[in-house]
């Protein structure tokens, strides 16, 4: 039987639950607190879990049955009365649970207050005008990603006589020391670097600039004040540094030795289609999202709901701890880590809150569509995202599975498909807005290929062209 439960509202998001539990459900918890007592309770005379129901009764007396029975089987309660009114609790309920009376053979009621999560109902959530993204794939694009392969294939050169300049490569000597004492890490042999890249010294970059193979520098460093050695933090390094190379980059030819050498393909033609067919792909993905972000960032705005603080300060405290296992993991600090960036735990909170409100907004939105369009995830559509991930990670689905079940998160993962699902639905949805801001809708794929026009279709088709996109 299943527990009876009636709710009203008594405050902004906080509502007063009644429930109340059959007697033969009451009964039963009775028994299972008798068996559950008797395994734990020693009595001379009786193994453990043989101890007659009786004399465990004359020996503890009802009240701890009956506690027991409070303690072990009111939580089961109280979420069988919050799925059956379909509510979402942010906080821990208000309950005293001495008032809750408990007899063998009646019902038993009792009563919870709790701050929940909005309600809202959404009106006019398709056909939302939105701006059309750009999928056009330009030849500059895909040059962009061949230079980027040259770049991976290229060779270092000896340049004889040549003067470094940004993008050059210096093969020096180097000696450094702090108050004329050298520091673990302040002197190398035959160190490479490129001039004019981040991951080097400010002051390298200016003083090698200009130079050339045999000169030899003297380069004072300021040590940052978060340096990790707190000795060197914040003194001046003095380098001696000697060019003993010059050396620059030389890029394959974009032909077909380069091709077959670097791809599956014979020709640079057939790379370069390759590339653009990739290209075109990812845009359409990124076009997708983005209509997809701009119907929900549009919604969001216009709800008229209070944000619980509740939620704000978890998600902010969720955030910081979050950021402080991964600067713990670095060996930094939180406080050193602000401080490096010139912040305030303040501003840091308030731009962690700025972010809940809005992401928050976002779920409550997502919630209403899936609410209003019943969407469910079935089994199978969750054994494929299981199977997904699965192979992302190279474990065995099975195994997968079976820890998401031992942690509780087969639950988190059927709503996370959910909403990813009315979000999908809203992006298909939605339709561009053209000239003048009224909406038209964008052209099917098959057709603006078979056409090759830039005019707009008639009125009244989703902005995903009403095809399913890839995921």
């Amino acid at each position: 039987m299943a527990v009876k439960a009636e709710m009203e509202e008594v405050g902004k998001n906080k509502v007063l639950i009644k429930v109340e539990v059959p007697a033969e459900d009451v009964s039963k918890a009775i028994d299972r607190a008798f068996r559950d007592i008797s395994r734990e309770v020693f009595v001379p005379g009786f193994r453990k879990g043989k101890v007659p129901r009786r004399v465990l009764q004359a020996r503890l007396g009802l009240e701890a049955i009956y506690e027991e029975v409070k303690q072990s089987n009111l939580p089961d309660y109280y979420a069988e009365a919050l799925e059956q009114l379909g509510i979402e609790p942010i906080d821990e309920p208000e309950l005293d649970i001495d008032e809750i009376e408990v007899e063998d053979g009646k019902p038993m009621s009792f009563e919870a207050t709790v701050e929940i999560k909005p309600r809202i109902t959404l009106e006019n959530y398709t056909g939302i005008a939105v701006e059309k993204p750009d999928e056009e794939v330009t030849d500059e694009e895909v040059d962009r990603v061949l230079e980027n392969m040259r770049e991976k294939f290229a060779q270092l050169e000896v340049a004889s006589g040549k003067i470094l300049a940004d993008g050059d490569h210096a093969l020096i000597d180097f000696d450094g020391t702090v108050n004329d004492v050298p520091f673990e890490g302040g002197s190398a042999k035959d160190f490479m670097l490129e001039v004019g890249t981040e991951n080097i010294w400010p002051e390298f970059n200016e003083e090698l600039r200009g130079k050339r193979k045999g000169d030899i520098l003297d380069i004072k460093v300021k040590m940052p004040e978060q340096f990790p050695d707190e000795e060197l933090a914040g003194q001046v390094a003095s380098f001696k540094v000697i060019v003993k190379e010059v050396k620059v980059k030389k890029l394959p030819e974009a032909d077909d030795d380069f091709a077959k050498e670097s791809s599956k393909f014979d020709t640079i033609t057939e790379l370069k289609d390759d590339v653009r067919s990739k290209l075109e792909e990812a845009k359409k993905a990124q076009a997708q999202e983005s209509v997809r972000m701009q119907v929900l960032e549009k919604l969001a705005e216009g709800l008229e709901v209070e944000i619980p603080d509740k939620m704000v300060e978890d998600y902010a405290h969720q955030r910081r701890h979050e950021l402080e296992a991964r600067l713990g993991a670095q060996g930094l600090a939180l406080d050193s880590y602000l401080e490096a960036l010139d912040y305030t735990e303040e501003r840091m909170e308030e731009e962690f809150e700025n972010e809940a409100r809005q992401l928050i907004r976002n779920e409550l939105v997502l919630d209403a569509v899936i609410a209003a369009e019943k969407m469910e995830i079935s089994d199978d559509e969750l054994q494929e995202e299981i199977d997904k991930r699965a192979e992302m990670f190279s474990i065995d689905p099975a195994s997968f599975r079976a820890a998401l079940e031992e942690r509780g998160a087969l639950d988190e993962m059927r709503e996370d498909l959910r909403r990813r699902k009315a979000l999908k639905f809203l992006g298909d949805n939605a339709v561009f807005a053209g000239v003048g801001g009224e909406p038209v809708s964008a052209p099917k794929e098959d057709e603006s290929a078979a056409q090759g026009s830039e005019e707009e279709p008639a009125e009244g088709k989703p902005a995903d062209g009403g095809e399913e996109p890839a995921e």
